[in-house]
């Protein structure tokens, strides 16, 4: 499953290529740091994943080893009247939801909540992550579709990625 993940542990190397020797070093990922979790490599139990270079730039790269879970449990845990239990953002910026086929939906702006389950990468576009629903000028609505997320503005949970708890 494609999803999107949070670095728990301790610092994680990342390669640019899948058989991961130090040669190949790219970057790290650091506690608290988001990333894209894709699938296992071509070159068994290493893992290709998106994520915030030094750069700048949202892009693929390889780990091997790390302690890390999906993003959605970084959440607030809410059971809401009209979505049900799931798990809350607070945007730190605005962001586009986009429905299933990528078209846009809405804008919600700084301040405005998600809900999501599952932290669901989209299949076409990876930095789209699944919701159930969201709140835009105090107004709740159910939504199955997919928020849009910036990983070029931060990439580490608590100070500046585009979510928060």
């Amino acid at each position: 499953m494609v999803y999107h993940a949070i670095n728990e542990g301790s610092n994680i190397p990342v390669y640019w290529q899948s058989i991961c020797t130090n040669d190949a070093l790219l970057g790290t990922l650091y506690n608290g740091e988001v990333f894209t979790f894709i699938k296992e490599s071509s070159y068994q139990g290493n893992y290709e994943i998106r994520f915030l270079s030094s750069e700048g730039a949202y892009r693929t790269g390889f780990i091997n080893e790390g302690q890390y879970g999906n993003l959605v449990f970084s959440g607030t845990k809410v059971n809401d009247d009209k979505i049900g239990s799931c798990y809350r953002f607070t945007l730190r910026k605005a962001l586009n939801v986009v429905d299933n086929s990528g078209k846009h939906h809405i804008s919600l702006a700084t301040g405005d909540y998600i809900y999501s389950n599952s932290a669901t990468a989209g299949a076409s576009n990876k930095a789209n992550m699944g919701i159930c629903g969201y709140k835009h000028n105090n107004t709740t609505s159910k939504f199955d579709g997919f928020v849009t997320l910036d990983y070029t503005g931060g990439s580490m949970f608590a100070t500046n990625f585009c979510l928060k708890k």
